[in-house]
C-alpha cells in the first residue's frame, strides 16, 4: 500500500550553453558548443513509486562533504543503531526516521538493509545532451580487514524523450572484528520515456546482500585492552545471514487534453495535459536466509529442529497493480489544484519452514482504493491522501490518511519557509511478526492493528551566511509491535508518545564553516521504545579556492554524538533488532578529520574515520556488543563524464 505525497514538480535545470564566433562575409555562421563540465544540460529527478510524480533533485557533482559517501548508514539520518561495519544491517536511531510499514505490513527481514537498498524512490532517471556516467571508488582501513566501496552510474538519451541509464553499486567490508565481513551488490536498469501524452518508466533492481554473524564481541572490556581488535574473541563463528530481492517496476501514462499556444512563441503550440490515467505493477521476490556450520553453544536458549547445523529460509512474493485517474493541476486558471483517485489490488505469498526441510505457503488477496488532492505549483503547495483497505489480511480494518504542508514568504532580500506534515494511519501486523518458525525462535501470535498519528511543522530561514531552521513534532501509537527481550514480537497495549525537536543551524562566514544539527527526542515509555533524549551531528570545516579559482579545498572535522540510552540489541538467527536494559549505549563523540578536494569532474577525499579512539577510552559502541570499526584511514574518488 502506498502513503506517500510527493511532490509533482517539473524538471528543470540548466541547458547545454552556446556561444557565438564572429561570422566572415564568405563563411557560414560558426556555432561553438561548451564543454560540460559539472552538471550543465542534466536534468535528473526522482519519482514515487505509486503514481510516479516526480521530484527534482540535483546530480552528484557537489564539491563539499563528499566524504560523507563512505558512511550509507548515515546518509539521511544524524544516529543510528548499526552494527558498526560498511554493508552490515542497521536502523535510525531517530524514531521519525524509521521505515513505516504500508497498510497491511511489510516483509520484516528487510528492513534492517535498508540503508543499502536501491529501491524504486531511490532510483535517480536523467536527462542529459550528452551521455552521463560517473564512477566512485572508497576504500579504507587495512589489507586484511578493511573495506572497499565501488559505484557506477550511466545515463544516454536516445532521443530527448527517451532516456537508458544504469546504476551499480558494490561493498564489500571485511570487519576490523573477526566473523564481521559483509558483501553486497545493488543495482538498476532503468529507462524512461516522457512523450507528450505518453509516458513510461521502468525499473528492474536487485538487492543482494551477505554478512558473517559474529553475535558481538564476548566482553566489551575487551575493547580497552586487546590491541588487535580481530583477536577480541566474538560470541558466534560459523554464522551468516544472506538476503536477496529482485523486482521490475513498471509505470505508465496517458493523457488527454488541448493544445494552445505559447506564450513564448506564437508560431508553437503546446499540449496542455487535463486528465492522465495510469497503471503501475510491480512484481517483487525476497528471500532470507540465515545458517550456522556449527551452532556455538549457550547462545541460543532453543535448537528446535537440529543441534547440529541451521537452515532458516523465508521468502515474500509480491504482484502489486495501481490504476489512477488524475484531474491535473492548473489545465485552466480555476484548477488550482489536482486530484486523483486510484484502486490497488494486490497477490501476496509468503514462505516458511513449518518443520526442518520442510516449507509451507500463504497466499492472500489485498484490494485498497483512496484517493489525494493536491498543489504542487507555485510557492504554496499541500497535499491531502487518504486510502482504506477493502480485502485481504483476515479482513481487518486498515486505513491511511496522511498530509503536507509547504509555502514561501518572502520578507525583504529573504525568505520564510514554512512546512509540515501529518497522518492518521491503522496498519495490520507484518506476517511474520504473528507466524513464524525456525531453528531457534517459534512463535504464534494474534495481533490487533497498530494505531498511529503525526503532526510536525518547520520553520526555515535559509541564508548564504546562517542557514537556519527550527522543527517540533508529536507521534502516538497505540498497540506497538516490537521485539521483546526474549527476541520474539510483542505487542504493548499502552499508548506511547514520542515529542521530537529539530533544529538545524549552518554558519557561513567567507573560508570558515560550521554546519550543525540537533534532534530532541522524549519517549513516554523507554522501556517499550528506548530513544536517544539528545542527538548531535556538527561539521566544522574551512574552504578555499585556488588555482585560479578551479581546484576547491574543503579541510575540516565532524562529530557525531548522542546521549547514552538502552538501545536495542541484535539478534542475527531473525537479523531484527530487539529490547535489551542492561548495557548503555552512547555518549562517546564519533569524530573524523578529512580533507576534500574537487577539481572540474574530479573529486577525492582522504579521511582518518574515528579520531576519537586517539584521546578518549574506547566505548564506540551504536549497538551494545558490536564496536563500531576502530581508527582508520579512508580515501575516496569521484570522477563525471560528460560525453
Amino acid at each position: 500500500m502506498f502513503a506517500q505525497n510527493n511532490k509533482a514538480e517539473k524538471v528543470s535545470g540548466s541547458e547545454l550553453k552556446e556561444t557565438e564566433q564572429p561570422i566572415s562575409t564568405d563563411q557560414k555562421p560558426v556555432v561553438k558548443k561548451k564543454k560540460l563540465t559539472s552538471g550543465e544540460g542534466v536534468k535528473a529527478w526522482k519519482v514515487n513509486e505509486a503514481f510516479a510524480t516526480e521530484t527534482v533533485c540535483e546530480p552528484d557533482t557537489a564539491s563539499l562533504n563528499f566524504e560523507r559517501t563512505t558512511t550509507p548508514i548515515y546518509k539521511e539520518t544524524i544516529a543510528a543503531e548499526w552494527l558498526g561495519n560498511l554493508g552490515l544491517p542497521g536502523q535510525s536511531a531517530i524514531f521519525s526516521q524509521r521505515h513505516e510499514t504500508s497498510l497491511v505490513g511489510d516483509y520484516i527481514f528487510r528492513n534492517p538493509y535498508l540503508p543499502y537498498f536501491k529501491s524504486t524512490e531511490n532510483i535517480t532517471f536523467y536527462n542529459t545532451r550528452v551521455p552521463y556516467s560517473n564512477l566512485s571508488y572508497y576504500t579504507g582501513g587495512y589489507t586484511n580487514h578493511g573495506e572497499d566501496h565501488l559505484t557506477g552510474i550511466l545515463s544516454m538519451n536516445v532521443n530527448k524523450r527517451l532516456n537508458l541509464g544504469l546504476d551499480v553499486n558494490y561493498i564489500y567490508g571485511r570487519g576490523s572484528f573477526y566473523n564481521q565481513s559483509s558483501d553486497g551488490l545493488t543495482g538498476a536498469l532503468n529507462g524512461s520515456y516522457r512523450g507528450e501524452r505518453y509516458s513510461v518508466y521502468f525499473i528492474a533492481g536487485l538487492n543482494n546482500f551477505r554478512n558473517f554473524e559474529n553475535g558481538g564481541i564476548t566482553n566489551d572490556a575487551d575493547l580497552k585492552s586487546i590491541t588487535d581488535s580481530y583477536n577480541i574473541p566474538v560470541r558466534i563463528n560459523n554464522a551468516w545471514s544472506v538476503y536477496k530481492s529482485f523486482y521490475i517496476w513498471v509505470n505508465q501514462q496517458y493523457s488527454i487534453g488541448f493544445k494552445k499556444l505559447d506564450p513564448d512563441d506564437s508560431d508553437k503550440k503546446t499540449f496542455v495535459p487535463v486528465t492522465t490515467f495510469g497503471y503501475t505493477v510491480k512484481f517483487e521476490g525476497s528471500r532470507k536466509k540465515y545458517y550456522e556450520k556449527s551452532i556455538t553453544a549457550n547462545y541460543y536458549a532453543n535448537n528446535y529442529y537440529s543441534d547440529k547445523t541451521t537452515r532458516d529460509t523465508t521468502s515474500n512474493n509480491i504482484l502489486r497493480n495501481i490504476l489512477s485517474v488524475t484531474l491535473n493541476e492548473g489545465f485552466q486558471k480555476w484548477a488550482v489544484f489536482g486530484v486523483r483517485a486510484f484502486a490497488e489490488a494486490d497477490v501476496e505469498q509468503n514462505m516458511c519452514l513449518i518443520a526442518d526441510s520442510v516449507y509451507g505457503y500463504q497466499s492472500q488477496c489485498l484490494v485498497s482504493v483512496g484517493g489525494e488532492l493536491f498543489k504542487r505549483k507555485g510557492k504554496t503547495n499541500y497535499g491531502v491522501l487518504g486510502e482504506v483497505l477493502l480485502l485481504g489480511s483476515k479482513n481487518r480494518l486498515a486505513f491511511n490518511v496522511s498530509g503536507d504542508f509547504n509555502t514561501e514568504i518572502p520578507i525583504k532580500n529573504e525568505k520564510l519557509l514554512i512546512s509540515a506534515v501529518g497522518h492518521v494511519k491503522s496498519t495490520n501486523p507484518s506476517h511474520f511478526t504473528e507466524s513464524y518458525y525456525s531453528n531457534h525462535f517459534i512463535w504464534e501470535n494474534k495481533f490487533d492493528n497498530t494505531w498511529s498519528a503525526r503532526g510536525y511543522g518547520n520553520i526555515a530561514i535559509p541564508n548564504k551566511y546562517c542557514n537556519f531552521s527550527i522543527g517540533a513534532g508529536w507521534q502516538g501509537v497505540k498497540n506497538y509491535i516490537y521485539f521483546g527481550n526474549d527476541g520474539t514480537p510483542k505487542q504493548s497495549p499502552d499508548f506511547i508518545q514520542i515529542i521530537s525537536g529539530n533544529v538545524r543551524c549552518d554558519v557561513h562566514v567567507k573560508w570558515f564553516n560550521w554546519e550543525n544539527q540537533a534532534t530532541i527526542q522524549y519517549s513516554s515509555n523507554k522501556d517499550i521504545l528506548p530513544l536517544p533524549l539528545v542527538s548531535i551531528y556538527s561539521n566544522l570545516y574551512f574552504k578555499w579556492l585556488v588555482f585560479k579559482k578551479i581546484l576547491t579545498l574543503q579541510v575540516g572535522v565532524d562529530c557525531r554524538y548522542n546521549t547514552a540510552y538502552y538501545a536495542n540489541a541484535y539478534m542475527p538467527a531473525t537479523g531484527q533488532f530487539y529490547l535489551q536494559n542492561e548495557t548503555l549505549v552512547g555518549n562517546y563523540p564519533l569524530m573524523n578529520v578529512y580533507l576534500n578536494m574537487h577539481l572540474k569532474q574530479f573529486r577525492v577525499f582522504l579521511m582518518y574515520y574515528n579520531l576519537s579512539q586517539v584521546f578518549m577510552e574506547p566505548t564506540y559502541f551504536a549497538v551494545p556488543h558490536y564496536p563500531l570499526n576502530p581508527g582508520m584511514f579512508k580515501v575516496g574518488i569521484s570522477w563525471n563524464f560528460y560525453n
